[in-house]
């Protein structure tokens, strides 16, 4: 995990309330155990509603595993300790160019632990530029460690820059910094698999010294190599996608 000088001090913990796993389940009570595969979530204040934003390819393989196991179910879990999950319904809008799926935060009445709804500062939300320091965490599959009835999503801490942008993109380039990838005791570990990190929110840090939403981890292989991002910009106060 490449740590460059301006988030040395980047409190994981902070980020962490911002984002959840989602993951499939084969069927409404079913086991941890059983959970087919994971991606991660922002959960996002828009104003005029509460969402939760993932991948639209998150949405796509949930959706094609769904044609293969009908009773499959969509959902995330905010609060540690033992609970039901909390069953996601279809989308507010997703574009599966822009790769993002949009969900409505469903009751009041959801645990959301110390979970907690990010509210951007203005809209339309700006864009990272290239050089910018971003941040994210999320849920990658290798870290998910599920048995019996209880389930365990281990998060991963990625500080890096971004070395360029598109319309749509941004890249924080494998060449564009040496990367020391650590985990969350502060051991050096190998390169890591990405899978699961996939709508994982990236913050940018803003003059005032906080967090400001960038956007939202789309494609990368492996932790050592190119990572990247679709720009928050795309989204709309009310859930929708600027397509």
């Amino acid at each position: 995990m490449d740590r460059p000088e301006a988030w040395q001090m980047a409190d994981e913990a902070q980020l962490l309330r911002h984002c959840a796993p989602v993951f499939f389940l084969p069927c409404d009570g079913a086991l941890p155990e059983t959970i087919d595969n994971n991606g991660s979530m922002a959960l996002i204040d828009g104003g005029q509603i509460r969402f939760l934003v993932t991948c639209c390819h998150v949405w796509e393989e949930f959706m094609d595993y769904r044609d293969r196991v009908p009773t499959a179910r969509l959902a995330t879990v905010f609060a540690n300790g033992f609970g039901a999950p909390i069953l996601l319904p279809d989308p507010i809008d997703h574009d599966s160019d822009l790769d993002l799926a949009v969900f409505p935060a469903g009751s009041a009445d959801w645990n959301l632990g110390t979970k907690q709804f990010y509210r951007p500062e203005r809209w339309p939300i700006p864009k990272a530029k290239q050089g910018s320091a971003i941040a994210f965490v999320g849920f990658a599959g290798i870290g998910r460690n599920m048995q019996g009835t209880v389930g365990d999503f281990r998060y991963s801490f990625f500080g890096l820059s971004v070395s360029s942008v598109s319309d749509r993109k941004m890249v924080l380039g494998a060449g564009h910094s040496h990367r020391t990838l650590m985990d969350n005791n502060g051991q050096r570990v190998p390169p890591m698999r990405m899978g699961g990190m996939s709508g994982s929110p990236a913050y940018a840090r803003a003059g005032n010294g906080l967090f400001s939403l960038a956007g939202f981890v789309q494609m990368g292989a492996l932790s050592n190599a190119d990572i990247f991002l679709t720009h928050a910009t795309y989204l709309n106060p009310d859930g929708t996608l600027a397509h």
